[in-house]
């Protein structure tokens, strides 16, 4: 009797811990984007969405993330949303829909997306003040 409690308890530490949405590493320079199939290389501006079964779909450009979530009609309410850390690339990525995203030609990304994502306005702020770029919402990202 022990033991079938403590299996069952073990099976839903089990259930609950793989049914949690989460980031997984994009492996650079070796896996492709979901949407336009290129080899995913620059660490400031990668994405990746979550569904709710857990599969993650990765991305080059937070604008090829978008596309793709258009093109194929998908619910936003559906997916979690994570963009790179514009000033700390390769490191923990930032909940899109409260990122702050500037949107400036110096952004060299990808799919010419021209967004980079900041954890806050105070990080954004210099690069906004001297290159005279707008802020805009995911919600405006193209």
């Amino acid at each position: 009797m022990k033991n079938t409690g403590l299996m069952m308890l073990l099976f839903c530490l089990f259930l609950f811990q793989s049914c949690k949405r989460c980031f997984e590493p994009i492996d650079y320079g070796k896996e492709a984007c979901a949407h336009c199939k290129m080899t995913i290389v620059d660490k400031r501006y990668a994405a990746e969405m979550v569904d709710e079964k857990c599969k993650v779909f990765k991305f080059d450009d937070i604008a090829c993330m978008k596309q793709y979530l258009q093109e194929h009609n998908l619910k936003v309410s559906d997916y979690m949303f994570l963009v790179a850390n514009y000033n700390e690339p390769g490191g923990d990525f930032l909940d899109a829909q409260k990122a702050v995203i500037l949107h400036n030609g110096f952004f060299k990304t990808p799919m010419n997306g021209q967004c980079g994502a900041f954890i806050s306005e105070k990080d954004a702020l210099p690069l906004k003040d001297s290159l005279k770029a707008e802020f805009i919402s995911w919600d405006k990202v193209q």
